[in-house]
Formats: structure tokens, C-alpha cells, sequence
């Protein structure tokens, strides 16, 4: 069963829209050969049902990132405007500088 298959009949459009991109979102995780922890998923079914606001979900994220940053052995959405993503962004532009020309 495909993650958030539950939401694909809601009568609510946007509970359906909210699941398809979440789902969206980590099908390309997984297209890249990552996971997303369980953490993640709640989450996002949070926001999906609307418990929380996409605000609030990225706030819970940023905020796990911080606790977890040291653990480097899991993998999960990072957000693009995340410290955690400009500082990967600063680290490839010293390591690899001829691709940032």
C-alpha cells in the first residue's frame, strides 16, 4: 500500500492535495535510494489532517534537524531553506568550486 493511500478518496480536495504532495515529496527521497524516518511521516500526517500548518511542520522538522544534526546516519528531507542545507551548499562550493563557476 502506497504511503497516505488512505487520503486519496477524502471528500476534503484539500486533505487529498496536502497528501498527494507529501507524498510527492518523499517518493523522491526514495527515488534518490533514501528513507524518512517515522518521525517524518507523522508529521506529515499531521499537516495533512490539518492538526498543524505547513508552518508549524516545518518548525517541528527544523527544530528535530537541530536535535539530530550530529547523527549523520539517517536520512530525511532536508529543507531547502534549512541551516542544515546552506551549510551543505557552503561545504560543496569549498570542496567542488569549479561546478559553482
Amino acid at each position: 500500500m502506497a504511503l497516505f493511500e488512505g487520503y486519496r478518496n477524502h471528500p476534503d480536495e484539500s486533505v487529498r492535495e496536502r497528501a498527494g504532495n507529501w507524498a510527492v515529496a518523499i517518493g523522491l527521497q526514495r527515488v534518490d535510494g533514501l528513507s524518512v524516518s517515522d518521525f517524518l511521516i507523522e508529521v506529515a500526517r499531521q499537516e495533512i489532517e490539518g492538526k498543524i500548518t505547513m508552518d508549524e511542520a516545518r518548525t517541528m522538522i527544523a527544530e528535530h534537524y537541530a536535535q539530530m544534526y550530529s547523527n549523520r546516519s539517517s536520512y530525511e528531507i532536508v529543507p531547502p531553506d534549512s541551516e542544515l542545507s546552506q551549510r551543505i551548499a557552503e561545504y560543496n562550493k569549498t570542496r567542488r568550486p569549479e561546478m559553482y563557476k
